[in-house]
């Protein structure tokens, strides 16, 4: 069964950083002081973190960040998940737009959940307003 827990600040931060250091062991910025009050979404199948995203508020807009799903839960589009219900939590707390730095990995996800390219020729992709749709590739 799948769950998902949204967290706010610091506390209760074990999960979510314990994800971070297994799936971003090549960087040392596992957290930082967006922490202290970012919205940190786990996913749960079956009680067993599965992945990780953060929502924080910096230079006056939302932005996702620090997306990470666990290597023995690739392939069932928890990525996308987790960006909806990042999303739907920007809206509920005011956001009109939400933003997202996307690789090419992350791009076709994005935009199957109505993402754009905020600037030609950069990394950096928006939703305006809330998500719609079927989830995780499915369609209504």
């Amino acid at each position: 069964m799948i769950s998902t827990r949204m967290f706010q600040g610091k506390d209760n931060l074990s999960q979510v950083l314990d994800i971070r250091k297994e799936v971003l062991a090549e960087t040392d910025n596992i957290t930082d002081f967006y922490d202290d009050f970012a919205f940190n979404a786990v996913l749960y199948e079956d009680d067993i973190p599965a992945g990780t995203g953060r929502l924080l508020f910096k230079e006056g807009k939302y932005f996702i960040d620090m997306l990470c799903v666990r290597n023995q839960f690739k392939g069932f589009n928890y990525e996308d998940l987790l960006i909806r219900l990042l999303v739907r939590k920007a809206v509920t707390i005011g956001a009109e737009k939400t933003y997202m730095e996307a690789d090419q990995d992350l791009q076709k996800i994005l935009e199957n959940i109505g993402f754009i390219q905020e600037t030609k020729g950069k990394n950096l992709m928006v939703k305006e307003g809330d998500v719609g749709g079927g989830c995780c590739g499915q369609t209504k």
